[in-house]
């Protein structure tokens, strides 16, 4: 069987959806993690667990980790959309959590 081409509509549609994937996982990838490894820092602060250098080095570590994960989650799910409301969503939950713990300390 020949492999059926792609309409110029078509490939201009992937191309979009490629676009906005890697925008979304470089932009959202860094914001997200960014803010959770902010979140983790405060967090570890305020329960005592850790000094604030220690904190932070540990979550710069840790960082790493988290946004390879976000990159591979944001080319996994299927669609850019649902990619899109996640990584808003976390956004938001984590800004609401960072406001709370800077008000706290």
């Amino acid at each position: 069987m020949k492999a059926q081409a792609m309409t110029q509509t078509q490939a201009l549609r992937y191309r979009w959806a490629v676009l906005c994937r890697v925008l979304l996982a470089v932009l959202g990838g860094y914001g997200i993690t960014a803010l959770a490894c902010t979140v983790l820092t405060h967090g570890l602060v305020a329960l005592g667990a850790m000094e604030r250098a220690p904190a932070v080095q540990l979550l710069t570590l840790l960082s790493f980790v988290l946004y390879t994960v976000v990159v591979l989650w944001v080319f996994h799910v299927p669609r850019v959309r649902r990619v899109a409301a996640v990584l808003a969503a976390w956004a938001l939950v984590l800004a609401a959590a960072l406001a709370v713990l800077k008000d706290g300390l």
